[in-house]
């Protein structure tokens, strides 16, 4: 478990699954993690969340109030590639969640237990160009490496996304 300010990063409970179900099935945030979203019941949250626990190139956390332990969102790192250092970002965060720091402390922390346990040296990620997530990635230290055109199908338009990376402090 990572202590920061106000919440933790640990690993998922039981406890947590109706907060992680009703995440995995808001059509709209789902949309903005660039996911193609479908039904998902509980068991397959459930599986789903066995599923990324045990991948070996992955990290999973799930972001809890430090207090009260109530799960807020998750966050992982995938398709972590130790000898180069480098891995991919995914964060999500409940709406009542958002704009108060969570995501901030959340990413704080990942990043340096990547760095140090894993020696982790650059985070990448992808999110939708006109989406606001990208000035909060520029804010908290990523920077835009990248842009594919037309690159996601949704809601009948094809989208494009930025690539944005975060080079880590050695």
């Amino acid at each position: 478990m990572l202590d920061g300010q106000g919440i933790e990063l640990r690993a998922w409970r039981e406890a947590d699954l109706n907060t992680l179900c009703e995440l995995r099935n808001d059509l709209a945030l789902q949309d903005l993690l660039l996911a193609q979203a479908r039904p998902s019941s509980p068991e397959r949250v459930r599986r789903w969340l066995i599923d990324k626990s045990d991948q070996e190139q992955a990290l999973f956390f799930v972001i809890a109030e430090r207090d009260t332990g109530q799960c807020l969102g998750y966050v992982q790192l995938v398709n972590m590639r130790v000898l180069h250092g480098t891995a991919e970002l995914g964060i999500c965060l409940a709406p009542a969640a958002q704009g108060r720091g969570v995501g901030r402390a959340a990413l704080q922390l990942l990043e340096g237990y990547a760095q140090r346990v894993f020696a982790l040296r650059k985070i990448i990620l992808q999110v939708l160009a006109e989406q606001g997530a990208a000035e909060f990635y520029r804010r908290v230290g990523y920077r835009e490496v990248g842009r594919l055109q037309a690159h996601v199908f949704q809601n009948g338009n094809y989208r494009d996304v930025f690539l944005m990376e975060r080079l880590l402090e050695p």
